[in-house]
């Protein structure tokens, strides 16, 4: 299993292939893409509920999540606003094509696309993650075969 050595803000960080990651403390010049094998693939991830927000808006539901939540789980903490995602996705893309990322994860509320867990589709909610998707393609997170 390959090991690759990070230096990320003055720290030394040890990346180990597969499911663990090591942080090792020292201080350090700086890092670079040539650090890195020429095959390692930059990028970030989110989960929608904890970035999207608008909870309620354009036909989305409460989900499993929102409901646990609003059950006062966490001192009433929830996503209802989370990182406004919903309306800054545009912004979003833009931030992690200029820091150079190469992938992005990302999950799909299923109570904002389907909002009665069966049934129709909610358009609004269909029309969101077009959009989305269409601006990851454009900046070349995406790619169709």
């Amino acid at each position: 299993m390959p090991i690759y050595s990070v230096r990320l803000l003055g720290l030394s960080l040890v990346l180990v292939i597969g499911n663990v990651g090591l942080l090792v403390f020292g201080v350090v010049d700086g890092y670079g893409r040539g650090d890195f094998p020429a095959e390692f693939v930059f990028g970030s991830g989110t989960s929608a509920y904890q970035v999207e927000g608008a909870a309620l808006e354009d036909g989305r539901s409460f989900s499993i999540w929102d409901s646990y939540a609003h059950s006062g789980f966490c001192d009433g903490a929830n996503g209802d606003i989370a990182c406004d995602g919903y309306h800054k996705y545009k912004e979003d893309i833009e931030l992690m094509a200029d820091t150079g990322l190469e992938a992005f994860r990302f999950s799909i509320s299923w109570s904002r696309l389907i909002p009665n867990g069966r049934g129709s589709v909610n358009v609004k909610g269909l029309q969101f993650y077009n959009d989305f998707i269409n601006r990851l393609i454009a900046h070349g997170f995406l790619e169709l075969s």
